[in-house]
């Protein structure tokens, strides 16, 4: 065949090849928004690191609006005083924002009201991009649950169902419309989060003392031994490391305001706790939490920074006593130990009465077994002591630990004229007893106790002091749980 002839052939080939190919091509795969019918809520070209700013408020209250701005790539609440966010609950929302559709639901302004999407009703949401005066987006948030929730655009009718439930995210719960929008969700209240393995020492500064504890890292176990000051009572490790772990990891319930450091006793701090840390290949440092006074009408609760800059927060009353404990939660306090087998005789006081109770010898029974121990009144055996008060005499008594040391001498203890005290006598004639005094004051810190009228002074707690001291009264003789009985045949 000629050239001539064979080329049209060639072209008539090449032009069906290209139309088989093209008619045998996939079609595009359509796109899941198309598919279900899904709408953008927001501009296509917003992308999450465009967002520079939010604002949230409830119906018509943009005067108390929660406003986060991003500064220098870094996300702070400022309407509470530019403290740094909660990168944990904003990104992801951030994300969401950027790619945020909906399915249309409604499409009529008679039934925003069904959907709580009404401008009073609704939780309004302004997104920010390069414009901070203007809103690239202004969003209404309505009723939802279980991550799902309904939204609308401002100024629009169009209801959308969207995988968002702006208010649980913002705090709020259930429909009420009295409810009050707060900054607390999204700030980051999480002061410091130190590895275990760095901690070396801890210290504890308030009005009247000091303590220095130090760790040995390579323990396995909790290892604490106390530097400063010397005290003549063994440390419980656990407890100052349970301590140590609250201030490596603490998180505060609130900030307030940093320019009112001198009216929040932060200029000149009356506690301070500080971690000594030691990072692998890194020379030593200290990390200061600083505390000052009681925050008003918050139930005990203290101001608190980190450092001498920075935020500052609120410490919830139960973290700031797990700072700074009563003495006998990081030592074993203790003024008397005893078992009722060692003793053969109690002295007792208690309301204006002293009385003594003994022990008498008894024989072991025909099994070869100890037989209970029988206790009289001293000066009217005739009387029969209630075994089950004198059981919890020993229960009260038998490992008395104290609560705490007053932190200076006290004046007024009331242990010169003790009004209740207990004495036991051993088999071997050692004698130990303790003393009650006054309460601590008037706010039930306790009750003053010692080991005699010069020994040192403990604090014994009011459960404690109370136990002890109805325990003595049970065995008062006239009492309720005694009744006078004849000895005789």
């Amino acid at each position: 065949m000629s050239p001539k002839r064979l080329l049209p052939l060639l072209l008539i080939l090449f032009v069906l090849g290209a139309l088989a190919f093209l008619l045998k091509r996939t079609p595009a795969p359509i796109q899941l928004a198309d598919e279900v019918g899904l709408d953008s809520l927001v501009p296509k070209t917003m992308p999450a690191d465009s967002i520079s700013g939010l604002d949230l408020y409830l119906g018509a209250k943009p005067q108390e609006s929660v406003q986060l701005r991003k500064r220098d790539q870094t996300w702070v609440v400022a309407s509470r005083f530019d403290t740094p966010s909660n990168s944990t609950k904003l990104q992801p929302l951030l994300t969401q924002l950027s790619t945020l559709q909906g399915e249309l639901r409604a499409d009529s302004t008679a039934l925003l009201g069904d959907f709580q999407l009404t401008d009073e009703q609704a939780l309004h949401l302004k997104v920010y991009t390069d414009n901070p005066d203007k809103p690239a987006v202004h969003l209404l948030a309505g009723k939802g649950s279980a991550g799902k929730g309904f939204m609308r655009r401002n100024g629009e009718g169009k209801v959308y169902s969207v995988d968002l439930h702006l208010q649980s995210t913002a705090g709020l719960s259930g429909t009420a419309t009295d409810q009050t929008l707060t900054a607390k969700p999204w700030l980051n209240l999480h002061l410091q989060d130190i590895p275990k393995e760095q901690i070396r020492a801890v210290e504890l500064l308030a009005p009247a003392r000091r303590l220095r504890f130090s760790t040995d890292p390579a323990a396995t176990a909790p290892s604490w031994t106390l530097v400063a000051p010397e005290l003549p009572y063994s440390v419980k490790p656990e407890a100052v490391e349970s301590l140590v772990t609250s201030l490596r990891t603490i998180q505060a319930d609130d900030v307030a305001d940093p320019a009112q450091l001198v009216a929040y006793g932060l200029d000149t701090p009356p506690y301070q706790a500080i971690l000594t840390l030691q990072a692998s290949g890194e020379e030593s440092r200290q990390v200061t939490l600083r505390l000052g006074n009681e925050v008003p009408d918050k139930q005990g609760s203290r101001y608190a920074r980190l450092g001498e800059a920075g935020p500052v927060y609120v410490l919830p009353q139960w973290l700031s006593q797990r700072l700074f404990p009563t003495l006998g939660t990081l030592f074993t306090l203790r003024l008397l130990q005893v078992t009722e087998e060692e003793v053969t005789e109690v002295a007792l006081h208690a309301e204006g009465t002293s009385w003594a109770l003994i022990r008498q010898a008894m024989d072991a029974s025909a099994s070869g077994t100890p037989a209970a121990p029988i206790w009289q009144v001293v000066d009217d055996p005739e009387v029969t002591v209630d075994t089950a008060a004198v059981t919890s005499l020993f229960a009260a008594a038998g490992q008395l630990d104290a609560d705490d040391l007053p932190a200076s001498p006290p004046t007024a203890t009331g242990l010169d004229q003790s009004t209740a005290h207990v004495a036991f006598t051993w088999r071997d004639g050692r004698t130990a007893r303790v003393l009650l005094g006054h309460a601590v004051d008037q706010d039930n810190h306790g009750y003053y106790a010692s080991r005699g009228h010069e020994g040192e002074v403990f604090v014994l707690t009011t459960i404690t002091y109370k136990t002890l001291t109805e325990a003595i009264t049970k065995l008062k003789p006239g009492s309720t749980s005694a009744d006078t009985v004849s000895t005789k045949p």
